[in-house]
C-alpha cells in the first residue's frame, strides 16, 4: 500500500482559509452593491413612469372638464344631404 504523506502548516491553512473568506465575501458584496444600484435605478424609472402617467390622466380629466363646460357649441354634421346625393349619381352615369 502506497502512503502520500503530507504535511501542511496549520498557519498556512488558516490563512488560506481567512484568504479565501475574504475574497468570497469581497465579490459577493460587489455583486449586492451592483444589484442594489439596479434596483434602485429601477424604481427611480418606475416613479418617473407612474408621475407621468398621473399627468397624463390629470390632463385628460381637465380637457373632459373643459369639453362638458363647452356643451352648448352647436354642432354642425358633415353629411351631404339626399338631393346631391342624388346628382352626385347622375354625373357618374353620364361618364
Amino acid at each position: 500500500m502506497l502512503l502520500i504523506k503530507l504535511s501542511i502548516d496549520v498557519t498556512m491553512l488558516v490563512g488560506a482559509i481567512v484568504v479565501a473568506f475574504a475574497t468570497g465575501f469581497l465579490f459577493r458584496s460587489a455583486q449586492l452593491k451592483k444589484q442594489k444600484n439596479r434596483v434602485s435605478e429601477l424604481e427611480k424609472e418606475m416613479m418617473a413612469s407612474h408621475a407621468e402617467i398621473l399627468e397624463l390622466q390629470q390632463e385628460k380629466l381637465a380637457l373632459e372638464k373643459h369639453l362638458k363646460g363647452a356643451s352648448n357649441i352647436p354642432v354642425i354634421p358633415i353629411t351631404a344631404k339626399e338631393s346631391d346625393k342624388l346628382q352626385d349619381k347622375s354625373a357618374g352615369k353620364n361618364k
